[in-house]
């Protein structure tokens, strides 16, 4: 996979000479609820319809020997950049987003300690960074005017979005005969 940027809490990666050269999104878990019942073989499963975080991996490189000449104050730049909760966009999937934060910087800040104070460096210019996030996949928000026949939406996200539906009367004559039918598509 060719080099891409990502984008968090609406800066770009490449302001800070930092690209990604592979990611592994990490499905999550379904939540387990068992419950063993007494005088009964096996457990009980309850409502598994929810799930747990899910962890999105990206393995980063410094473009043009940035590991070498990092400053501190551009080490702390990048740090308040990637220490809060915030909207994580990948360029190689511009139409969905995750909501995570990185809580484990540890192979950041282990290879710049190691090139900012001259310790033996044992990486390569790479690293990772690993988001927990929400579950789901966003895709933007999607607006359409309802007309007459087939109205498909089609959402690039994976969470359960609720819809909303606005009637407006924009003539003067009152409005009769309104039929709405909802449908429901699930799985893939």
């Amino acid at each position: 996979m060719d080099k891409f940027t990502f984008d968090f809490n609406g800066r770009n990666s490449a302001e800070f000479g930092i690209y990604a050269t592979s990611y592994d999104i990490v499905m999550p878990f379904k939540r387990e609820k068992r419950r063993q019942i007494p005088f009964r073989h096996g457990t009980h499963l309850h409502d598994n319809t929810f799930f747990n975080d899910r962890q999105l991996r990206l393995r980063c490189f410094w473009l043009n020997d940035k590991e070498d000449n990092i400053s501190r104050d551009e080490f702390r730049e990048i740090t308040l950049w990637l220490s809060e909760r915030g909207r994580i966009v990948l360029d190689v999937e511009p139409d969905k987003h995750y909501v995570g934060e990185l809580f484990d910087p540890s192979d950041l800040r282990a290879h710049y300690n190691r090139s900012t104070f001259g310790e033996i460096r044992s990486t390569d210019g790479t690293f990772e960074l690993v988001f927990t996030c929400e579950p789901f996949a966003y895709g933007e928000q999607v607006v359409m005017p309802i007309s007459h026949g087939n109205n498909e939406i089609e959402y690039r996200g994976t969470a359960e979005t609720p819809t909303l539906i606005i009637l407006r009367n924009t003539g003067t004559a009152p409005i009769s005969t309104v039929v709405l039918t909802a449908t429901s598509t699930t799985g893939g």
